[in-house]
C-alpha cells in the first residue's frame, strides 16, 4: 500500500523536473520492495539427496527410512502435477547393519526359492509339488518307475509321496501279511535310487491308525481291530498294536534314510471306528474324550518318528480338526505334525470351510492335497480330467486366500488313488490319468485357470488331450497304449450297452428265456447275429491287446483284476448270446408252452 500511494502522488507532479528525479528513485524503491516481498513468500530451495540416498518411489522401500526421525511419507512436497518428491536432508537417511539383519531374517525360502511364490496377479504357487503314488492297487513292475520319474521331472513335479502298503518288503510278523508280488529290498533300493537321480523328494506314507485293512483283514491279525466287525482301524491303545506300528515305521524309515529323508507321512485319516476295543475305551476315559484319545495317539506316533529321525511328520487333517486349540497345545500336536488339508471336490468352498483353516492356525506349517485320479467314483476307470482340473483350480484359490495365516504352506500333494480303500475295486490306472496329471500340475504351476491352453502338456506329449471325457491317439508318454485302449474299450462298451438296452430284435428274440429254453425265431436271429458279431469281434481283439499292454506295466494279478472288473462281463455275455443265437438259428423244432417251470412249489388254477 505504501508503494502504491507514493506512485500516485508522484504522477500528479510529473511536470516538475525535480519531481522526475524523485520518480526515478521511487521506481528503484518499488523494485526493491518487490524483491523483498518475493523473497519473503518463496519456498526454500530443494537440495538433491546424496547419491547414496536416491530413492525411486516405485521400488520396494528398504526396511527402514528416516528423515529427521520421521517416516519419509510424513515429509512430502508436491511439485508439478501428479508427482511427488521426498525432501531428505543430507546425512539423515539411515539404513545400517540393523536394517540389513532385519531384511535378512524376514526372508523365507523353500528349496532355495523365496517364499511365498506368487504369480503376476498375486495367486499362490506351491513350491513343493508332490505326486502321490498309491501302490495298494495297480502297483507297477519295478522297471517302470524310471519312466514315471522322468515323466514327473518333465512335468515339473518336485517329489513323490509313495504309499507302499502291502508292497513293502516287511520282515518279521508283517512278512506274513505282505502282497505275494511285494517288492524285494533290492527293488526298493533301485526305486529310491532312481527317484534321487531324477531329483525327486521322496516322502513315505505309512498308515498308523486307519486304513490298515491289508493287515487287519487277515485272521492272525484280526484280534488287533478296533471294532471286531471292521478291518479298518487298529485298536491303537493296545500294546501289541503299538509294537506293530513301531515295526512298520522302523523298517520304512531305515530303508528311506539311506537315500535321505526330510518328511514322513503317518496317514491318520478316516478313522471311522474309535471307542470299541477295551484298551481304547480306557484311554478315552483317562484322556477325557474320544477326540483327545485320537490326539494322544497321533502325538505319540509323531514323537516316536521324531525320536528315530530328524524329519517333519505329516498327517491328514480330518481327524485333527475335530479337536480344540487347547487340546493341540496340551498334546503339543501343533509342534509335532504338519497337517495336510485334503479335499477332492470341484467346489472347495462347499467342503473346505474357512473354519477348517482357522482351526489349524495353531500349526505354523500346513500342506494342501488335491487330486489327479481316483476321486471320481470307485468304478471310474477312465479319467475325467475336467473334474481334477477344477479341483486344482479351487486349491489355487484356497491357498491364495489362506497362505498368510500360516508361516508356511509347505507344498501340495497331488493325490492319485488306485482304490478308494484296500477292499475296493481298481479305479483309474496311472496311464489313463497321465493327461489329467499333466494338466493339473500345469494349472498349479501357473497359479490360474488355463481354459484349455496347456502349452507344456502339448509340448511334452505332442498332442492336445481333451479336458472333457474322451481321448486322442498319438500322444507320447509312458503307458500311452494303455491310455488309448482303455478309453477305446470305454467307447465300445458304451455302444454295446446302448445296443443291448434299445435293440428291438435282440430284446425280443434273444432274451434269457430264449437262451435257456431254446425258443426263438430263426428269421430274427439272423439279423441279431450280424449285430452281435459287429460288437464281439473288435471287443475280443481289444481285450487281447489291452491284456498285452497292461502286462508290460503291471503284475498279472492287477491285469486279471482289471479285466475281470471291467471287461469280462460284457465279453462273456456277448460270447454266450452269440453262441446261443447261432445254435438256435439252426434249430427246426421248438417246445410247446408252457415250457417255463414255475418258481413256486405248486400252482393254483383259477
Amino acid at each position: 500500500m505504501l508503494c502504491s500511494r507514493s506512485l500516485r502522488r508522484t504522477l500528479r507532479c510529473a511536470g516538475n523536473r525535480r519531481m522526475c528525479i524523485d520518480l526515478f528513485f521511487l521506481v528503484l524503491f518499488i523494485l526493491a520492495c518487490s524483491i523483498v516481498v518475493s523473497h519473503l513468500h518463496a519456498s526454500p530451495p530443494l537440495r538433491a539427496a546424496p547419491q547414496s540416498a536416491q530413492i525411486d518411489i516405485f521400488d520396494n522401500p528398504p526396511a527402514r527410512r528416516v528423515v529427521d526421525d520421521k517416516p519419509l511419507n510424513e515429509e512430502r512436497t508436491k511439485v508439478g502435477v501428479g508427482k511427488e518428491v521426498f525432501q531428505i536432508k543430507r546425512g539423515q537417511y539411515k539404513f545400517g547393519k540393523e536394517d540389513m539383519e532385519l531384511k535378512k531374517t524376514s526372508q523365507k525360502y523353500i528349496n532355495g526359492i523365496s517364499y511365498p511364490l506368487l504369480n503376476s496377479i498375486g495367486n499362490f504357487i506351491p513350491i513343493r509339488r508332490i505326486v502321490h503314488l498309491d501302490l495298494k492297487g495297480g502297483a507297477y513292475k519295478p522297471y517302470f518307475f524310471d519312466q514315471i520319474f522322468q515323466l514327473l521331472k518333465d512335468l515339473r513335479a518336485t517329489g513323490i509321496l509313495i504309499e507302499w502298503e502291502d508292497m513293502f518288503p516287511y520282515r518279521g510278523r508283517l512278512s506274513t501279511a505282505i502282497n505275494g508280488n511285494a517288492y524285494t529290498v533290492e527293488d526298493v533300493n533301485n526305486i529310491l535310487t532312481s527317484a534321487k537321480l531324477h531329483g525327486l523328494e521322496v516322502i513315505p506314507l505309512v498308515q498308523t491308525f486307519g486304513h490298515l485293512e491289508w493287515i487287519l483283514k487277515l485272521e492272525n491279525f484280526a484280534h488287533l481291530r478296533e471294532a471286531a466287525a471292521y478291518p479298518q482301524v487298529i485298536c491303537f491303545a493296545l500294546e501289541e498294536s503299538w509294537d506293530l506300528i513301531k515295526e512298520m515305521i522302523d523298517e520304512v524309515l531305515t530303508m528311506h534314510s539311506k537315500f535321505g529323508i526330510n518328511f514322513f507321512h503317518m496317514g491318520a485319516d478316516e478313522v471311522y471306528q474309535v471307542g470299541y476295543c477295551n484298551s481304547t475305551l480306557k484311554v478315552m476315559d483317562r484322556e477325557g474324550s474320544r477326540e483327545r484319545a485320537v490326539l494322544w495317539h497321533i502325538a505319540r506316533v509323531a514323537e516316536y518318528i521324531h525320536g528315530k529321525k530328524d524329519v517333519s511328520v505329516l498327517a491328514w487333517h480330518d481327524m485333527l480338526v475335530q479337536a480344540t486349540e487347547d487340546d493341540f497345545l496340551y498334546y503339543k500336536v501343533n509342534d509335532l505334525v504338519e497337517p495336510v488339508l485334503w479335499s477332492y471336490a470341484e467346489q472347495l468352498d462347499q467342503y473346505l470351510y474357512p473354519s477348517t483353516w482357522s482351526t489349524l492356525k495353531p500349526f505354523k506349517k500346513v500342506w494342501s492335497a488335491s487330486v489327479f485320479k481316483g476321486a471320481d467314483g470307485p468304478m471310474q476307470y477312465r479319467s475325467n480330467p475336467i473334474h481334477y482340473i477344477r479341483n486344482n483350480e479351487a486349491w489355487t484359490e484356497q491357498m491364495t486366500n489362506n497362505y498368510q495365516e500360516f508361516e508356511y504352506i509347505q507344498g501340495i500333494i497331488i493325490s492319485g488313488w488306485s482304490r478308494y480303500d484296500h477292499m475296493a475295486v481298481l479305479c483309474e490306472l496311472l496311464p489313463v490319468a497321465v493327461p489329467s496329471l499333466a494338466m493339473t500340475l500345469e494349472t498349479l504351476i501357473e497359479g490360474r485357470k488355463l481354459d484349455g491352453e496347456y502349452s507344456l502338456t502339448v509340448k511334452l506329449f505332442k498332442c492336445s488331450p481333451p479336458t472333457r471325457p474322451g481321448f486322442v491317439y498319438g500322444c507320447q508318454f509312458p503307458g500311452r497304449k494303455v491310455y488309448e485302449l482303455i478309453n477305446e474299450f470305454y467307447n465300445q462298451h458304451d455302444q454295446l450297452q446302448h445296443y443291448l438296452m434299445t435293440d428291438f430284435e435282440f430284446n425280443g428274440w434273444l432274451s434269457k428265456v430264449a437262451v435257456k429254453y431254446r425258443h426263438s425265431s430263426p428269421m430274427y436271429l439272423e439279423k441279431i447275429l450280424h449285430f452281435l458279431e459287429f460288437h464281439l469281434v473288435p471287443l475280443e481283439k481289444l481285450e487281447a491287446d489291452l491284456r498285452d499292454e497292461l502286462s508290460k506295466i503291471y503284475f498279472n494279478e492287477t491285469v486279471d483284476e482289471f479285466m475281470l472288473t471291467y471287461v469280462e462281463d460284457s465279453l462273456s455275455m456277448l460270447k454266450e448270446r452269440y453262441k446261443a443265437g447261432l445254435e438256435l438259428s439252426k434249430q427246426h423244432y421248438f417246445p410247446k408252452r408252457p415250457f417255463i417251470k414255475s418258481l413256486f412249489s405248486s400252482t393254483t388254477k383259477l
